[in-house]
């Protein structure tokens, strides 16, 4: 027994996974005291709101996550090859996508008008406040990237429990303290990752990287190729993460809108626990792309397998005790939602499967998954669309489409796996 537990605390994709894991926890309860403040706070309509502007954020999230994790396998094969090319690439990347970032924040600005009129906010200028994000957003994402390809996940586990711990500290303050009420809010929202954003330049230059800095030799055409790849990964998957929240926001009332905000909270919890898998996969899978042996397989059943461990037993929890659930999380004014819950967690277990397959084949560059994915975004439109009437129908749609769309990638999984053990029986 001690053999064996030494020998998984050797396991770097095992001992880095359970720290993110175990930090992640601690981010997610911080992130989560959030909304307990918010739901007692806000009204039932403003949370609706305020859950919205998380949408919103999200979807501005997007391009950072695809510069993350572009820049991830960039840098996590360039340390196997020529770690003196970590730096220029860096420097140059931050630079430019910084300038990006502010372009995008002035469009934003100048487009206040025209967005409100989708998301019908009860405060526009909220939407501007959120998009603070992207003032810093981009370098921060490039730090991230490195220290992710780099293998510290240490500090970035760090990283992540500041940002968290900084939203919580700026709601207490304007929604407590400062009664801003939905600007107040956004506000946390929009500056919670300065911190952790100053404190990433401190963390990078602890990094041991070579001191010589030489030109990056690599195709920058290569990185943008692969970068657009990310990017409809990326958009998929806060598609499905978000387009039903917007879809409740558009064909229901304000109320129903809070309700199912607050069902996200609790279901989301599933989510956020067992993220920390794919993150710590996607470097250990994208440095084996070329590799001629069975190690990427072996690490997406690690992943599937910890992935497994620490979403189960969330979900069981709170389907066996919805009502504990919400009287925790949320509140009593939401007990109406308890009847969903139940259902609501295989969901987001459904979801949480999804994107440790959608991850795993994106550090491979597979682009038949993609496919996969696009014919589940349409599905979920389709189903939506028609079926609207009740909060029930919109859960049992996103059931089929992570379902269906999580079937298949298995099966491309396996096709795949078996398809490489035929080829190395006979070049035995």
């Amino acid at each position: 027994m001690k053999f064996n537990l030494k020998a998984l605390l050797g396991d770097n994709f095992i001992r880095g996974t359970f720290i993110l894991t175990f930090v992640t926890l601690f981010s997610a309860a911080l992130n989560y005291l959030v909304h307990p403040l918010l739901t007692r706070q806000l009204s039932v309509s403003e949370y609706g709101d305020y859950q919205t502007l998380l949408s919103f954020m999200t979807i501005l999230s997007i391009a950072t996550v695809v510069v993350t994790t572009t820049l991830t396998k960039e840098f996590s094969v360039l340390s196997e090859t020529t770690p003196e090319e970590i730096k220029f690439l860096r420097h140059k990347a931050a630079s430019y996508l910084s300038y990006f970032g502010l372009a995008v924040f002035v469009f934003i600005l100048l487009s206040i008008g025209y967005l409100n009129k989708f998301f019908k906010l009860s405060s526009p200028a909220t939407l501007v406040v959120v998009s603070l994000i992207l003032i810093y957003g981009f370098p921060l994402a490039v730090n991230k990237a490195l220290l992710t390809g780099r293998k510290y996940f240490s500090a970035l586990s760090l990283n992540n429990f500041i940002d968290a711990a900084s939203r919580l500290v700026l709601v207490i303050i304007f929604v407590i303290f400062l009664p801003w009420g939905l600007i107040g809010a956004s506000l946390a929202l929009g500056l919670s990752g300065f911190l952790s954003f100053l404190i990433s330049f401190k963390q990078i230059r602890k990094i041991a990287l070579p001191e010589k800095k030489i030109v990056f030799s690599g195709e920058y055409k290569k990185i943008r190729r692969y970068g657009f790849l990310v990017l409809c990964f990326t958009a998929l998957a806060q598609f499905f993460y978000n387009f039903d929240m917007f879809s409740v926001k558009f064909f229901f009332n304000p109320e129903e809108a809070g309700l199912y905000g607050a069902m996200l909270t609790i279901g989301r919890i599933i989510f956020f626990i067992g993220s920390s898998v794919p993150l710590v996969m996607f470097p250990a899978v994208a440095a084996l792309k070329d590799c001629s042996d069975f190690r990427k397989y072996r690490i997406l059943g690690k992943s599937l397998g910890l992935m497994s461990i620490l979403a189960i037993p969330t979900a069981l929890f709170i389907a066996v005790f919805p009502e504990f659930s919400v009287r925790m999380v949320v509140g009593v004014k939401y007990l109406s939602i308890v009847p969903y819950l139940p259902t609501l967690t295989l969901v987001f277990f459904l979801l949480t499967l999804l994107t440790v397959l959608a991850q795993y084949f994106l550090a491979l560059a597979k682009r038949r998954s993609l496919l996969v994915l696009f014919f589940a975004a349409a599905l979920e439109i389709i189903l939506i669309s028609v079926f609207h009437d009740n909060i029930w129908q919109i859960i049992n749609s996103l059931g089929i489409v992570f379902g269906t769309a999580s079937f298949v990638l298995l099966v491309l999984f396996f096709s795949d796996y078996l398809s490489f053990r035929r080829k190395r029986f006979f070049l035995v």
